[in-house]
């Protein structure tokens, strides 16, 4: 009787441990439960650079600037008040071109480098400048900058940095510069001496203007 216990004992021992893992796997595989999955994709819009840099109304149309063709042929003091042919340039004329930075893009930008230098083989002539960030057109009193002197003072006068609100034109920002031969009675013979060119090619004088923009990173 006593081994018969024992084997009931074993067997109900083992049915036990059998309902228990088939229990656990029930449970572990099929019962139901709550489960979710999720995933999205976000993207967002690059912001568009676009400046547009002017000399007058003439694009600078290359990375590094260019020599602008119209600055000396707009804006000039009347002919008739100076006696000097249009288009022409003689000691006393004066007249002014403007440097127009337009940001038409999507950030900040502002003006990094200026650089002014005179066109390779360019007439003597003693050019001198004045700068203003206002766009009156009355002749300014004095006419006391230097070339060398000119891109840092253009360059002073684009300390701000340039939004893209048209309204109110807040999107550009223009600076003029004047120009004259200056009246110096002390060079006569040298200025004369330009002048007098005869039948040959009549000198010229130019400017290079490079202007440097770049988006404001704060």
């Amino acid at each position: 009787m006593i081994k018969k216990k024992k084997s009931y004992a074993a067997r109900l021992g083992g049915l036990a441990l059998a309902l228990t893992l088939v229990s656990t796997c029930l449970m572990g595989g099929t019962l139901a439960k709550y489960a979710t999955e999720v995933s999205g994709t976000g993207t967002i819009t690059v912001a568009k650079f676009d400046v547009a840099v002017k000399g007058n109304k003439t694009d600078l149309t290359t990375p590094d600037g260019s020599t602008i063709s119209d600055l000396f042929t707009t804006n000039w003091n009347s002919p008739v008040t100076n006696g000097v042919v249009e288009n022409k340039l003689a000691p006393g004329v004066y007249g002014y071109f403007d440097i127009v930075v337009e940001n038409k893009s999507e950030v900040l930008v502002k003006v990094s480098n200026i650089s002014i230098s005179e066109v390779t083989g360019n007439a003597a002539v003693p050019m001198k400048f004045a700068v203003t960030d206002s766009t009156s057109s009355s002749k300014p009193d004095s006419f006391n900058t230097e070339l060398a002197a000119l891109s840092n003072s253009v360059k002073s006068k684009f300390t701000d940095s340039i939004g893209w609100d048209t309204a109110g034109n807040a999107n550009k920002k223009t600076v003029r510069v004047w120009w004259t031969w200056a009246d110096d009675s002390t060079r006569d013979g040298e200025d004369t001496t330009i002048g007098e060119y005869g039948n040959v090619s009549a000198p010229t004088y130019g400017l290079d203007i490079k202007v440097k923009v770049e988006q404001v990173v704060s």
